[in-house]
Parts: structure tokens; C-alpha cells; sequence
């Protein structure tokens, strides 16, 4: 077929209290089509988040690092299960960058409504993606 080509597909789990950004995300995201499928799910607290890591199976987690007092704990478990696990924070803290990586996170980035940086974090979401799902 003229035109189609395989797209990677994202699954993004977004754990943030505030939906506000994942708004951006999710607007974003829908304009990546022709690169890759991301489909985008929120939670806004962490009390299932576990329980729809194992059954909706994300590729990659975003996990606010302000959304509950045990985030690392929250990082490394979820890192633990599988998806790669990237953080987020109000503000680009160096040094929460390196403890959630110690943690188990592969990336940090600070929030943003920045259009350029806001498709930054979409096309790193994609890159640590896992690739072995892929449609047409």
C-alpha cells in the first residue's frame, strides 16, 4: 500500500494530580500519527496505579514527582514491573533528576505548556518506548 508505513506504538501512562498537562500531552501526541500511535491514559492519584500498570500495560509510565510524598517509592516499583518509567516535576530540580533516575526512572523533565518542549517530551516518551509493537 502507497504510503503506510509501521508506527510505533506508545501506550502513555500519565500519573499526575493535575490534568492540565496532560492535556498538552495528549494534544501533542495526537500529532505525531504519521511517526508513531501514542495512546494516553491519566491517573490522578497513585492508588491504582499498580493495578493498571499490570493490566493496561503502558510502555512508558510519566509519574509526577509531586503527586504523593512516596514517589520514588512509586518510580521504583513501577520501573520494577516493566514500563520504563519517566519523571516530571513543577519545576527542573538537578538533583530529583539524578535521585529518580537511582530510582529506576530512564529520564526527568520539568513541566511545561511549551509547545517545543512539550513535543520534546513526546518524542523521548517514544524513543524509550518499547519497540517491539508496531502497527501499520
Amino acid at each position: 500500500m502507497m504510503g503506510a508505513a509501521l508506527r510505533k506504538e506508545v501506550k502513555l501512562l500519565v500519573i499526575d494530580d493535575h490534568a492540565d498537562h496532560f492535556e498538552h500531552i495528549k494534544a501533542h501526541a495526537e500529532m505525531y500519527s504519521s511517526q508513531f500511535s501514542v495512546e494516553c491514559k491519566l491517573l490522578g492519584d497513585t492508588e491504582d496505579a499498580k493495578a493498571t500498570v499490570e493490566s493496561w500495560q503502558p510502555t512508558v509510565v510519566l509519574v509526577d514527582t509531586h503527586v504523593i510524598t512516596e514517589a520514588l517509592d512509586l518510580i521504583e516499583c513501577l520501573a520494577q514491573m516493566g514500563p520504563t518509567v519517566v519523571a516530571m516535576s513543577e519545576v527542573r530540580i538537578p538533583e530529583l533528576a539524578k535521585t529518580c533516575q537511582a530510582y529506576g526512572a530512564v529520564g526527568y523533565f520539568a513541566k511545561s505548556n511549551n509547545p517545543d518542549e512539550v513535543e520534546n517530551l513526546i518524542s523521548y516518551v517514544a524513543s524509550v518506548a518499547a519497540t517491539d509493537v508496531v502497527s501499520h
